[in-house]
């Protein structure tokens, strides 16, 4: 056991310089001890004159094995470790570790492997997106490693027009286009694309069910307990001749490859808020009701089980005089975010207590203008909250870490951002 656990640990540390950016890269350094069985690792503060090195040797921009490991480690590791290892490692490494060998790939795929993913990274850290390159490659901002990096979407691009990028959500990304090169196409000809930037797999979904419209709320969700499969969910309002409103949502199970449709009676008018927060997708609408006689205009919250697949209404939000609301998930709760364009005003954050179905003030912002961020729309998720000018005068993005209540700026913008702006986006090896 005492060898297993030292080759894990060193196996570990080799697939992670190997694999990781050049900029990141350790000068690792193996030294073979006198006993077969034992093996030291230090870092490149070893001294130079510290005796003949083997093993793995790293210089500032080439890799290279000065050894070879034994066969028998291969054939005598236990799977349950070697998952472990691996589960541990960039998204983008795994992809490439499937390409190792076959009885890798096999093992890569298995379901028992991706739950392991899920269990040893239960902190979800949002990225920053941005498409850029005419949605051939994304820009992903890594909040912990304070850096960008650009991840191309297709081995091979699709024959399909893209549109716009809808959604994002569980590391895939939802494309709204046309099948073929043509730009010019009724809007019952659209169709949607789903892709994994990481494992370059792409799937084009079957035609929406008559009466769907590819527009409204629309989003990607890849439930906990299902890490292989992702879900699309439309929610949108239908009338019927006798002018009776009908909360309609259209969901795609890509286990299935079907779309079925939900139905529920509502009074909403409208609904322009959505986020997705464990195993719930919940949405703020807008309804008219008889109130003193007159006809006033309220909010009014629907959730949406993604089990059970069933309706249910919560309070929402008071409308406030000043500012705009910003629905998202923080913290693993159902959050509001109220900000302004306009600069005097500092935004600040509201979040909904199940127990009690009220919504209560959380301390989670800096009060005043400490934060620096009036003007600015708020996008977040976990334990992360990023502000941008909405106006694009400045090409400075700042983001606030909830957890360690740490704020700093993301100065690398891009002048080619598209209308769409900003999403979110989780790095995952989910199947399309």
């Amino acid at each position: 056991m005492l060898l297993i656990s030292c080759f894990t640990i060193h196996f570990g540390c080799w697939l992670a310089s190997v694999f990781a950016p050049v900029s990141q890269q350790r000068q690792v350094v193996h030294m073979r001890l006198p006993s077969l069985r034992k093996w030291q690792s230090t870092t490149n503060d070893v001294e130079a004159n510290s005796g003949p090195r083997y093993g793995i040797v790293l210089d500032s921009s080439k890799v290279w094995v000065a050894g070879k490991m034994d066969p028998e480690l291969w054939s005598k590791l236990p799977q349950k470790i070697l998952l472990d290892v691996l589960a541990r490692l960039p998204h983008n490494c795994i992809a490439r570790c499937r390409e190792v060998c076959k009885i890798w790939k096999e093992l890569l795929v298995m379901k028992h492997f991706t739950d392991r993913i899920v269990s040893v990274r239960k902190s979800h850290t949002p990225f920053l997106l941005v498409c850029v390159k005419r949605y051939q490659a994304i820009m992903a901002y890594n909040p912990s490693m304070k850096e960008w990096r650009e991840i191309f979407i297709w081995k091979k691009s699709p024959n399909f027009q893209i549109h716009c990028l809808r959604a994002a959500g569980g590391g895939l990304l939802c494309f709204k286009g046309n099948l073929g090169k043509r730009k010019n196409v009724e809007d019952g000809d659209t169709r949607l694309l789903v892709v994994n930037p990481i494992t370059k797999l792409w799937r084009i979904l079957p035609s929406l069910p008559p009466g769907i419209r590819a527009s409204g709320c629309v989003n990607v969700i890849v439930l906990e307990n299902e890490p292989n499969q992702f879900k699309i969910l439309f929610m949108q309002i239908h009338r019927d001749p006798h002018a009776q409103r009908r909360l309609v949502g259209t969901l795609y199970d890509s286990a299935a490859d079907m779309w079925i449709t939900y139905c529920e009676d509502t009074t909403l008018e409208s609904i322009y808020r959505s986020v997705y927060v464990n195993g719930s997708m919940h949405y703020i609408g807008s309804e008219r009701v008889h109130e003193n006689g007159a006809i006033v205009s309220r909010r009014q919250g629907v959730s949406f089980d993604m089990y059970s697949k069933v309706f249910s209404r919560f309070e929402a939000p008071l409308i406030s005089e000043v500012g705009a609301k910003k629905f998202m998930e923080l913290h693993g709760r159902l959050s509001l975010v109220t900000f302004s364009t306009v600069a005097t005003f500092s935004p600040s954050v509201q979040q909904f207590d199940e127990q009690t179905g009220t919504w209560v003030d959380a301390q989670l912002l800096p009060a005043g203008v400490g934060l620096g961020v009036q003007g600015y729309v708020p996008l977040g998720q976990g334990s992360y909250l990023y502000f941008a000018d909405p106006h694009r005068q400045s090409k400075t993005v700042v983001c606030y870490d909830l957890l360690n209540r740490q704020r700093f700026l993301i100065e690398d913008a891009f002048p080619d951002l598209r209308f769409e702006g900003y999403k979110l986006y989780h790095p995952s090896l989910c199947s399309v």
